[in-house]
């Protein structure tokens, strides 16, 4: 016993005490534009950033100042031009109408990069609870969520979980040959075991969860989810704005529920 404990100090003192520069070649390349180019009943939002060197720290340079973002119905409908609100942002009054196509359009430096969009009709959430559920010896807690499919349309969600107005676990689904069934979208948590710990990492008791629900069309969704399964396919997200834009634009509807986290009430 002694041996070994002796034979694993000497290895430990060994990993230690070796030290090997790394030099990480990357290359610099031009900055990319990205949009962030949401519109809700009532309001459309753009944020326009981009690419940033990895030598720079400062976020507030890559904030585009200068474009002109506009949403026009389609075809050949209304236009409503955003302001410039500062830090990236520009902001619109804009109705939003179910069921209407709409086009963003950015200009910048005389480049123009377009996207369009669908508003569909707003999710129905029947229900979002924390449940606990045993997986390998350890209990694990999942939020789980139930969704109303509308039978008259193919359905694409993005769902958003937020712990205390942070965001905290985000996921797409969408439903296109089951009309009318109920759906289910389970967002894994932590263990119980984590929990116990109290860490600030993990969830603590009286935590508030928000979970926004939008109904998107299926070109945001399908953005989102390459996105979503970027890490695993080792490619970038698919393009959502000609051009060469990064980013996405989406038209939608939301629902919103929120709970209070108390580890002892779940059952």
């Amino acid at each position: 016993m002694r041996y070994v404990r002796f034979t694993i100090y000497c290895l430990l003192v060994l990993l230690s005490s070796c030290e090997k520069e790394i030099d990480i070649d990357y290359r610099t390349i031009e900055p990319r534009y990205v949009a962030e180019v949401e519109l809700r009943p009532g309001m459309a939002k753009a944020r326009l950033t981009t690419t940033r060197a990895i030598e720079n720290s400062r976020v507030e340079d890559t904030y585009v100042t200068n474009a002109t973002v506009t949403v026009s119905m389609v075809p050949d409908g209304k236009s409503y031009q955003l302001k410039y609100t500062g830090r990236g942002f520009y902001e619109a009054k804009v109705a939003g109408i179910e069921g209407q196509e709409y086009l963003a359009d950015i200009e910048i430096d005389g480049q123009h990069y377009t996207s369009t969009s669908t508003m569909l009709s707003a999710p129905a959430i029947n229900s979002f609870t924390l449940v606990w559920q045993d997986i390998v010896g350890e209990r694990m807690l999942f939020g789980d969520l139930r969704l109303q499919d509308n039978p008259t349309e193919h359905n694409y969600y993005f769902m958003h979980l937020y712990r205390n107005g942070i965001g905290y676990r985000w996921a797409v689904m969408r439903d296109t040959s089951n009309p009318g069934d109920e759906l289910q979208q389970l967002f894994s948590c932590t263990t119980e075991t984590e929990i116990r710990k109290n860490d600030s990492d993990e969830l603590r008791d009286g935590d508030r969860l928000r979970l926004e629900v939008r109904s998107i069309d299926k070109l945001a969704y399908d953005y989102l989810y390459s996105l979503q399964t970027m890490d695993n396919s080792g490619s970038n997200p698919i393009q959502n704005f000609t051009g060469g834009m990064l980013g996405y634009f989406s038209a939608y509807q939301s629902q919103t529920c929120e709970t209070v986290f108390h580890i002892d009430s779940i059952r």
